[in-house]
């Protein structure tokens, strides 16, 4: 895969490569597998439904698969959404839809830059 694609869609590879102890095949496989995973469309049908329990385990998990593999801006995103929706019992539908449209912009964005780095 390439570096400076995945850099470019908010993944720091080398700490990624570090956290998997140097195993860089083991990382871009996670990556790779990262492409079928639905957490992401399951914490937006949560959304569409209002169940900001379910959207919050969404976006926690999304959050801690981005952590672990340096997806840096999907998990500042993903951070920023978590913790309004823990901290808030009573949530404005406004603030819970425009911070889950950075977390979707910052999650299409690398979603597209590991197709792009895969394709190079």
């Amino acid at each position: 895969m390439n570096s400076e694609v995945l850099k470019n869609a908010g993944i720091d590879v080398e700490k990624g490569v570090t956290r998997f102890l140097g195993d860089r095949q083991l990382f871009e496989n996670i990556l790779l597998t990262f492409l079928e995973d639905e957490t992401f469309n399951k914490g937006k049908n949560a959304l569409k439904k209002e169940d900001y329990k379910d959207l919050y385990e969404c976006i926690h998990t999304l959050k801690g698969v981005a952590g672990n593999t340096d997806m840096t801006q999907l998990f500042r995103t993903t951070g920023v959404l978590c913790d309004y929706l823990r901290k808030n019992q009573t949530v404005e539908v406004k603030e819970v839809n425009s911070l889950f449209n950075e977390v979707e912009e910052a999650y299409h964005s690398v979603l597209a830059g590991i197709i792009a780095a895969r394709e190079v």
